[in-house]
């Protein structure tokens, strides 16, 4: 890794150290999804900053080296999240496109392979542990549930999916608050 956790706000000229702090949290919750920490922190700066920047740009203000900013444009760009212009390395200022974007790049590598695996479970021919073919199944079964869900919402315009996704926050947040004032009595 180019930069310990941390690092961003303190030698940042364009980030305060608040907003250094989501580039960091960015590269902390990206690694859990399997996303290299560096490429996290590039795409947050840019992201947060909504323009244009150089890659010398990016390694000064992250504290990376120019051959790990390098990699993480390289990853990132791979992944379709950056484009390269005149200007300087610029990322989709928004989040919502951002999210789809990568969602559908994990469809694409995960969903095929998970169904290859998964599907001659579907009538399992020699199974020697009953326990085994019904846990398999049961996985079977909710891959399948995914890509059904994926297929549908992949139907949805990117406006009719925001809002219904906003109106099921916005429920869960009513139910949130009347379950816990429910439970202060």
């Amino acid at each position: 890794m180019g930069v310990q956790k941390g690092e961003s706000g303190p030698h940042s000229a364009i980030l305060s150290a608040s907003a250094a702090a989501i580039v960091d949290w960015l590269a902390e919750v990206g690694t859990r999804w399997g996303f290299p920490a560096d490429a996290c922190r590039v795409h947050g700066l840019l992201y947060l900053v909504a323009k244009p920047l150089f890659a010398d740009v990016l390694s000064r203000e992250l504290s990376l080296t120019p051959e790990a900013t390098r990699g993480a444009l390289v990853w990132l760009a791979g992944e379709d999240l950056v484009t390269e212009g005149r200007e300087g390395w610029t990322t989709q200022a928004d989040p919502w496109i951002l999210m789809m974007q990568t969602l559908e790049k994990r469809r694409q590598r995960e969903l095929p392979s998970a169904l290859a695996v998964l599907g001659p479970w579907r009538h399992p021919t020699d199974v020697d542990d009953p326990a085994v073919g019904r846990q398999a199944k049961r996985l079977l079964d909710l891959v399948e549930d995914l890509a059904a869900i994926d297929a549908g919402t992949r139907r949805l315009s990117n406006h009719t999916l925001r809002r219904m996704v906003g109106i099921g926050g916005r429920a869960a947040r009513l139910l949130g608050a009347t379950g816990r004032s429910r439970g202060k009595s």
